[in-house]
């Protein structure tokens, strides 16, 4: 085994540890680039299959980070009161939810925001991402 070879995996499980150790903050896209460049060890010399592989993780974590809800806040109150009628006894709940690009996620105080959207926009983009990387690397020309 060459000394590029054992760099190679020794990094790649590097990643996945640290991923996994680091996976409830911000672990998941070095998990995934890891268990990655692991599914893709025989074509690692192939950059036609190599870099658009791992910039389709780095895209998909990207694109969820900046659609999905990142945090939510509950508040309850009571319903407004129409003038000349008694205030009412039942109270709404409102839950709001943003996130980094301003995509309003609100409903009713048991209201969970979906998660689904973003991940399918994240395929998505990683989709376009990784044929436009497999593009710029095809014209490329390979250094000696």
């Amino acid at each position: 085994m060459s000394m590029k070879t054992v760099a190679y995996f020794a990094l790649a499980v590097v990643l996945c540890a640290f991923g996994y150790l680091a996976l409830f903050s911000i672990g998941a896209p070095f998990l995934l680039t890891g268990i990655a460049m692991i599914a893709v060890y025989p074509w690692r010399r192939r950059r036609t299959v190599l870099w658009p592989t791992l910039a389709s993780i780095w895209a998909l974590s990207a694109t969820y980070v900046l659609i999905a809800p990142l945090g939510c806040t509950s508040t309850a109150g009571a319903l407004p009161a129409v003038p000349g009628e008694e205030a009412p006894a039942t109270s709404n709940g409102v839950t709001e939810c943003a996130n980094l690009l301003g995509i309003d996620y609100s409903g009713g105080a048991t209201y969970q925001p979906p998660l689904l959207p973003a991940l399918l926009v994240g395929i998505a983009v990683a989709i376009v991402v990784a044929l436009a990387v497999r593009a710029i690397v095809v014209r490329r020309p390979v250094a000696a």
